[in-house]
């Protein structure tokens, strides 16, 4: 699918401005023009952004098999879904621009401040996070953007006090409407260095460090065990329509993404530039579908992404036996070459079958097995209606990739759903953007990702239930290094509107996690709590309790912890 990539030839600085990271994003609110709102649609749309509703391929055609990193990249660009994303946060906007700056401050105990097996030490930590969440809905800016970071100040520890960012933002801009488009994504959070955190802690919407992220909640980590995770990137892309014939697409990508331990050191980055084109047939040869597409990316930076590059050419063919069912076949050629020792390169031919079945405007299955990036392998995406109120969603994945082009190829595929959830753009799944409980290492790994969620929507209730297993394995031979590892985590949360005042809301999740790395054999545990009432409407307080624990065969890395928050938050 659609894949932005995102990487930098500098390393992160110890704290990111918003001037800095949201520069993409603030040159498309200077350029949007204004005028009346048109309303959001899930993203089933072709090229320009129109609804594909006409023809056999009401469908496109998703491939759960290209949701894989090559250097800078995790698939060409697919840039039919574009202009119909629910890019918002917390709901749809109002017609024209929505400015929310708030104030959240916070007073949190821990028992476990180290987080250590032995010399338990409590602590409090005062939070102070200001925050500033900018919505647009108009004919040409689709825009959600949050910028949240947090002042942690330690009072009986003062070595942790630190700031950490939390930034999630993603527009879409049309410059020439059906012609000329311009993509931004930004993104910053921090995630535990080592991992051996399940779940996400805090169940979703809980004003507390690490929500804004994708991955498991900070709250309570220390600074020497956590990485911070930047990523940006900016694309803009003509469409072409040629009548029924089909439409040509030509795009650029400039992205850039880094990694650093919150302590300091550590540091990785790597900028990509990169060129893509496709031409795709159109109604005019009725039932069959081809897709041309080529992919050029060039990637500097630290460690195994300096001097990576990246050549990608394939041609899809597909045909529709059905408005229901569809099947595609692909060749292609793939070039793909690491730098900083790597030894593993992949030069080798491209091919997938496969096949998409729509069993109702809601639900979409696509599987296909084929060969890509050095992989043999079956490949599935799946989001299915069991009824009116339950949705399951299910994935499963594999790729040639290192850590920086994880995060950038998640990142790119960054979209907002109505209910302010991340979700992937192009699909509409759970998005999530790095794994807490693996450890984060800078080598080249085949990774395998399986991916099942259940959210049941109530009157008044929200029941969710996700399950991830994935395997990294490295690949990449010289002196690059890196270690095997995987981890199984299990979450069940749920969500109540108690009133229109007041939510609660419960997540737990369990987990385990093996390999050699720095956390050995562990099981992962996590349980969360948490209350929230509005006092007015420019006031709301909200209490949380937070529960982690780590069994390890390492001595030493196990340990339990116990958090407690209350806070108050004020919008102006």
């Amino acid at each position: 699918m659609a894949a932005e990539r995102r990487s930098s030839r500098r390393a992160a600085a110890p704290i990111l401005s918003l001037p800095c990271v949201s520069l993409p994003l603030a040159a498309l609110l200077l350029l949007a023009a204004s005028g009346t709102a048109r309303a959001f649609t899930p993203a089933t749309a072709n090229a320009g952004g129109e609804a594909n509703q006409t023809g056999p391929f009401a469908n496109p055609f998703p491939d759960a098999g290209t949701a894989a990193a090559a250097p800078g990249t995790l698939a060409p660009p697919d840039y039919r879904y574009q202009g119909t994303l629910p890019l918002v946060m917390g709901g749809l906007p109002a017609p024209g621009f929505t400015i929310i700056p708030e104030a959240t401050l916070q007073e949190e105990y821990t028992d476990n401040v180290l987080q250590t097996e032995t010399a338990r030490r409590w602590d409090l930590i005062t939070l102070l996070t200001p925050s500033l969440t900018v919505g647009a809905n108009t004919p040409r800016l689709n825009l959600s953007l949050r910028y949240a970071p947090t002042l942690q100040y330690y009072a009986r520890t003062p070595s942790q006090t630190t700031i950490s960012q939390q930034l999630m933002g993603a527009g879409s801009l049309t410059v020439v409407p059906d012609t000329l488009f311009v993509n931004a994504r930004a993104y910053a959070t921090e995630t535990p260095t080592n991992g051996g955190y399940a779940g996400t802690g805090l169940a979703a919407g809980a004003p507390a460090t690490g929500l804004t992220g994708f991955g498991t909640t900070t709250a309570g980590v220390s600074r020497q065990q956590l990485t911070r995770i930047f990523g940006e990137s900016i694309s803009p892309y003509a469409v072409h329509r040629f009548g029924g014939y089909g439409s040509g697409t030509l795009g650029a990508t400039l992205s850039h993404t880094s990694t650093s331990n919150s302590a300091g050191g550590g540091a990785q980055s790597a900028t990509t530039e990169e060129a893509d084109a496709q031409f795709q047939t159109g109604d005019f040869f009725g039932r069959v579908q081809d897709t041309v597409s080529a992919d050029v990316s060039r990637t500097q930076g630290t460690g195994v992404l300096g001097g990576a590059h990246q050549e990608t050419f394939t041609n899809r063919l597909g045909y529709a036996l059905s408005r229901q069912v569809q099947i595609f076949g692909e060749l292609g050629y793939e070039n793909i070459s690491y730098g900083g020792g790597v030894t593993q390169r992949i030069n080798d031919a491209v091919w997938r079958v496969g096949g998409t079945f729509t069993p109702n405007p809601q639900s979409q299955i696509t599987f296909s097995y084929g060969h890509q990036q050095g992989i043999t392998g079956l490949s599935v995406l799946a989001s299915y209606a069991l009824t009116a109120r339950t949705t399951m969603t299910a994935s499963y994945t594999h790729s040639t990739t290192t850590y920086l082009q994880q995060v950038a190829a998640a990142v790119g595929q960054l979209g907002v759903n109505q209910n302010g959830a991340p979700v992937n753009a192009a699909t509409g799944l759970p998005l999530t953007v790095v794994n807490g409980a693996l450890a984060v290492q800078n080598t080249v790994y085949r990774t395998d990702t399986l991916d099942i969620g259940l959210t049941t929507l109530l009157d008044r209730s929200t029941l969710a239930f996700n399950l991830d297993h994935t395997e990294e394995t490295p690949v990449s031979g010289g002196t690059a290094g890196g270690f095997a590892q995987r981890a199984t985590t299990g979450t069940a949360s749920w969500t109540r509107a108690l009133s229109a005042r007041a939510t609660a809301s419960t997540s737990f999740s369990y987990g385990t996690s093996s390999g050699a790395g720095p956390n050995g054999d562990s099981r992962l545990l996590s349980a969360s709590a948490q209350f929230s009432y509005e006092l007015s409407r420019t006031v709301s307080g909200s209490a949380s309790y937070l529960f982690y624990r780590r069994a390890s065969t390492e001595p030493g890395l196990s340990m339990y912890e116990n958090i407690v928050l209350i806070g108050l938050t004020k919008r102006f």
